[in-house]
Formats: C-alpha cells, sequence, structure tokens
C-alpha cells in the first residue's frame, strides 16, 4: 500500500506564480476625458463663425448712446452744427467690434452704400486723395456702410471697398441702417465732419469732390 507521501515522491512540485499587480484603470479614464474634451472643443470652434467672418448687413442692431443728430435739411443752417454726435457700436469689416464715437476726436465719417452710383464714383477719388494727403495729426477717417442690400448690384460691400483700395476702418451697418438715421443722413455718399470735442462741424451729402473733402478736414484739424 503505497502512502500519499510516498505517491507525491518524484513527481514535479507546483511552482507558485506569481500576482501580477493590478492595473490602474484611472490614466484610461483620464487619457478618454482628455479627448472627449479636445473633440467637444473642436466642435465649438468648427460650428461658430469665424471672428473674420462679416455678416452684411450686421446680424445684430447697432447699439447706439447718444441722442441721433436732426435729419440734415435739403438747404438752409444745418440744426446739428454743435451737438454731439452719437455713439455707434458695431462689427467693423474687419470682423472685430468697432464704435464711432463723440469721444474719437477730431473725425470725418462718410457714409455709403454700395448699390448707390455716387458713392461709386466718390470713392475711388478720395481715395486718390487719402493716398497723397496725409491727415493732420489728430484728425482721422471713418466709414459706415449702410443701407446693405444683397438683392441690389454691387454687393457685398466689403467686397467693393477692397477693391477701391480705400484705406478707412469701415463699421457695417445693421438691417434698419440705424447708424444712418442716428447721423441724420438721408443721401449718399454722407459726411459728417467732428470736431475734437465730438461735436459736429458741418454735415453734407452728394458726390462734394476731394476739393470739399479737404477744407472740411482742415476745418476740423486741432
Amino acid at each position: 500500500m503505497t502512502s500519499r507521501a510516498a505517491k507525491s515522491r518524484g513527481m514535479p512540485r507546483k511552482s507558485k506564480v506569481a500576482a501580477k499587480p493590478a492595473r490602474s484603470i484611472w490614466p484610461i479614464i483620464v487619457s478618454g476625458l482628455v479627448v472627449v474634451a479636445i473633440v467637444a472643443v473642436l466642435a465649438v470652434l468648427l460650428t461658430q463663425p469665424s471672428t473674420a467672418e462679416v455678416v452684411e448687413p450686421a446680424a445684430e442692431p447697432l447699439a447706439i448712446q447718444g441722442a441721433a443728430l436732426p435729419e440734415l435739411p435739403d438747404s438752409g443752417a444745418d440744426p446739428a452744427v454743435g451737438q454731439p454726435i452719437p455713439s455707434l457700436s458695431g462689427i467693423g469689416l474687419d470682423g472685430h467690434p468697432m464704435t464711432i464715437g463723440p469721444s474719437d476726436g477730431a473725425e470725418v465719417i462718410v457714409a455709403v452704400a454700395h448699390w448707390c452710383p455716387h458713392c461709386q464714383a466718390e470713392i475711388p477719388k478720395l481715395t486718390a486723395w487719402l493716398a497723397d494727403n496725409p491727415l493732420p495729426e489728430g484728425v482721422r477717417v471713418v466709414t459706415l456702410s449702410t443701407a446693405i442690400d444683397p438683392a441690389r448690384p454691387n454687393y457685398p460691400p466689403s467686397a467693393w471697398l477692397e477693391r477701391e483700395g480705400w484705406p478707412a476702418p469701415v463699421l457695417t451697418d445693421d438691417a434698419d441702417s440705424s447708424g444712418l438715421v442716428a447721423l441724420g443722413l438721408n443721401v449718399f455718399p454722407g459726411f459728417v465732419f467732428v470736431n475734437a470735442d465730438g461735436t459736429v462741424a458741418s454735415r453734407a451729402t452728394a458726390e462734394i469732390g476731394t476739393d470739399a473733402f479737404a477744407a472740411g478736414i482742415a476745418a476740423i484739424a486741432p
């Protein structure tokens, strides 16, 4: 009779296998969360419009502070002379916030409509004049692109002004032309010559030519 001890002699002993340390799942979870976060950020960036993308007319109404100027009469004295211009805030053609306001010092506000033949005739002349005549120190020219209508010729105004090489910054008006109304203008192109203290020096409409443009600038130079 063979004992259990005898039976076990000569048989290979079972070796004990070392237990593998348990792997933590936290690095995997963290990596997964990072990937999800990156995908979410990319999705937001891809679905939002670029800051350089401009909607014409502006998608949001212009923010207007201050009293609107009275409408420029066809003849006689201009009732807006001496009044502070309202502040117009919106988006410029560069896609960034822009404000035209009384705190900006002496300036010429040029209001243009892309479909207006008089604007199309005037802008190249003023562009050439500005290229040859540096503005006096403390004077700037700004633009209001207004009465924007995708159904009318020469749209979009941004492409038109770029083709002409127009050098002045441009604020995009909204669908109601709120900026134009606030400036009291009703004919294109429109001009508001603003003193250094933010008050109206003079206004004009239609094609004024480079001589009148230069005279208006000289009158507001500090």
